[in-house]
């Protein structure tokens, strides 16, 4: 087997591995995870939410790096980057993963019970799951829980409710979302809590935040507003991230993060190959094709990646027979077909059966290997690979 990519790799920073395995680890990544997925972040809301936590997490010594740039309100599109290197506008490499998660609208009360209007794929089978009630408070220009309470479902086909913990005023403008508070069994590595999209917003900071070491153009968008509702095209999700791309360049890469399904879900199964704990996730295509899809010479040359990676103990899986949910890779594809699907299993997908679970090693694997995804972008042999034949 030879290794022209980890060696390529090598001849740019002959350390790069050593330095992955001693920085990018469960506990570090886990730092950014907890305070991001306890963050209760519904859409339209990400910049004064989970932003905010980001840029805390960020630090001041990191953020006035002169190669770093972090705005939590992009142009007022409502998404958040952060941006490494000096070009405002060419940024070779572009990660997104989306910020917000599944929300739900406020209807007048019935009988004590909130009737509620998903703005994103519903998937809670019948039953009750912790949730909480939020709202803008004008005085400080804060979100803020107004109630704890429960999300109940009692037949798929009626409307979720909200049933609060208190009795308080609730109005349309407020929004209803779960609530779950982040756990990691550091015996088996399974973390549960909030994790779409989390996981990959944790392991994307991560990768950038190690990045930001070296000469490189990248933007990492962190979106609002990609959780939306079931519709035969695209635009019924990601309508936040559509925002995004005018103000940028064209690039040569983009890479897509999301939970990956692990079992029977919605739209689809787990990849027949491996599970929860095996590594990161990489596929061809979202939604059946009908979201994403990575063009044949991009596929080899992340299979090859893969392959190569597995041998300095990075595992980067290629997912057979899995379903991939559409993701913000749907706006980027109208810029280029260069769209790397890349994520981690994830199991209870929108809180469907239970609180949502993944494994922190494929957290830590994904992080890794967007790392050395990214970093290919400024050797030669990337160079030499869009030479036309």
């Amino acid at each position: 087997m030879s290794y022209e990519l980890t060696d390529a790799l090598n001849e740019v920073d002959p350390e790069i591995f050593e330095r992955l395995k001693k920085e990018i680890t469960p506990e570090s990544l886990y730092q950014y995870l907890k305070p991001i997925a306890d963050t209760h972040a519904p859409s339209q809301s990400t910049a004064w939410t989970r932003a905010k936590v980001i840029e805390g997490l960020l630090g001041s010594e990191f953020l006035s790096r002169q190669n770093v740039t972090f705005i939590r309100n992009f142009e007022n599109t409502g998404n958040t980057v952060l941006m490494l290197g000096n070009d405002q506008r060419k940024k070779k490499v572009w990660l997104l993963a989306h910020l917000d998660m599944i929300t739900y609208l406020i209807e007048p009360e019935e009988n004590g019970a909130f009737p509620l209007t998903p703005i994103c794929y519903h998937l809670m089978e019948p039953g009750e799951r912790e949730a909480v009630a939020l709202g803008f408070n004008i005085s400080n220009s804060s979100y803020e829980i107004v109630t704890h309470g429960v999300i109940r479902v009692e037949d798929r086909e009626m409307k979720p409710s909200f049933i609060p913990n208190d009795a308080v005023p609730l109005h349309p403008g407020m929004r209803v979302c779960f609530h779950s508070e982040l756990s990691w069994d550091r015996d088996t590595g399974v973390v549960r809590g909030s994790l779409d999209d989390a996981g990959g917003v944790a392991a994307l900071i991560r990768a950038a935040v190690f990045l930001a070491d070296y000469d490189i153009e990248l933007l990492l968008g962190l979106t609002d507003e990609e959780e939306g509702k079931a519709g035969l095209g695209s635009q019924t999700i990601c309508r936040g991230g559509a925002r995004l791309p005018r103000y940028f360049d064209q690039p040569e890469l983009v890479i897509a993060s999301d939970i990956h399904e692990a079992a029977e879900m919605y739209g689809g199964k787990g990849p027949d190959n491996f599970g929860l704990g095996d590594g990161a996730s990489f596929a061809e295509k979202s939604a059946h094709g009908v979201g994403e899809i990575t063009p044949p010479h991009l596929y080899e040359l992340k299979r090859k990646l893969a392959e190569e990676l597995d041998m300095v103990g990075i595992r980067l899986r290629e997912n057979l027979g899995g379903y991939l949910s559409r993701t913000e890779g749907i706006n980027a594809m109208y810029r280029t077909p260069n769209i790397s699907l890349m994520g981690f299993l994830g199991e209870n997908r929108h809180f469907q059966r239970d609180v949502e679970s993944a494994n922190i090693s494929d957290l830590v694997d994904l992080s890794k290997a967007i790392v050395c995804f990214a970093f290919l972008t400024t050797t030669q042999l990337w160079h030499d690979f869009w030479k036309l034949q």
